[in-house]
């Protein structure tokens, strides 16, 4: 494929690996970790969100806690994403990633929010692209002929996850995002097959 179809038919997926790219450069992120300002001033938490910085649900995407998540974000976008991108075009994606990353974010906050406040979870930031990454990996899945068993398998891993190191915020939100895009998955089959 020459280079200008495979820019084209990628454009969303580049565009969100380079937008990561110069944010965590800004952020400080390349001189090893996120700092803890730039995680409080730009991650996505319940307090922050309900005080009315909803601009949060798009800085906190494209940030990395260190340069390790970074390069496991940037793999793991570009895989996902474009994915997705090659299935379902530029601007589907594009329209399927922030949906479902925005739906598992306010799912997951509202939790937090009713959930009594165990671990100053309230307080907590998180950044990362995952949840709407696990969304569209939910998507995919549903449309696949072993689509129950994949599912487990995937609730498997996060299940061992858990288990080994518990992070809150973003495993519950993995698990939110991956049953979002499934079930939407599901629902266009549905709608498709009418």
């Amino acid at each position: 494929m020459p280079i200008n179809l495979t820019l084209r038919r990628f454009r969303f997926t580049l565009a969100f690996l380079a937008v990561m790219l110069v944010a965590n450069a800004l952020a400080g992120t390349f001189s090893g970790e996120l700092p803890a300002n730039a995680l409080a001033g730009w991650g996505i938490g319940k307090d922050a969100v309900w005080s009315g910085e909803i601009w949060r649900f798009v800085t906190a995407t494209f940030l990395s806690y260190d340069r390790g998540m970074l390069v496991r974000q940037l793999f793991f976008a570009a895989a996902i994403l474009g994915y997705t991108e090659w299935k379902q075009g530029s601007v589907s994606t594009l329209v399927l990633f922030f949906s479902l990353d925005l739906a598992a974010s306010c799912m997951l906050l509202l939790g937090v929010a009713l959930w009594p406040d165990t671990a100053g979870l309230s307080a907590a930031h998180d950044v990362g692209m995952s949840l709407g990454g696990f969304g569209l990996i939910g998507l995919a899945v549903s449309g696949m002929r072993w689509r129950f068993p994949l599912l487990a398998a995937i609730l498997l891993m996060i299940g061992l996850k858990i288990a080994s190191a518990f992070d809150p915020l973003a495993d519950i939100g993995h698990i939110i995002a991956l049953w979002l895009g499934f079930l939407l998955g599901l629902a266009q089959l549905r709608m498709s097959a009418r």
